[in-house]
């Protein structure tokens, strides 16, 4: 439960890393709705595990195209915004 509230405190200061654990924590303890919100948020941060991760929900019917779509083209702004020269 500790570890939970510090990933939150990180996850709300921006760490992608911990935004994708609350997530996997979420899916664990079967809140499917929350963890797919997770994933998406961090994916869209350009988290690859988290995009790999709303793939595998859509392909198993725990999220739908339109989720996978919004996480894929976060995840491609966000790489292309990083890979950015400015």
């Amino acid at each position: 439960a500790k570890a939970f509230r510090h990933y939150e405190a990180a996850a709300m200061c921006g760490h992608v890393s911990a935004r994708y654990n609350l997530g996997c924590g979420e899916g664990k303890a079967g809140n499917t709705v929350i963890a797919l919100q997770h994933m998406v948020i961090a994916a869209k941060l350009g988290h690859e595990g988290s995009l790999n991760t709303v793939k595998g929900m859509f392909m198993a019917g725990l999220a739908n195209k339109a989720d996978y779509a919004t996480a894929l083209r976060g995840y491609q702004n966000a790489i292309e915004e990083m890979s950015s020269p400015d």
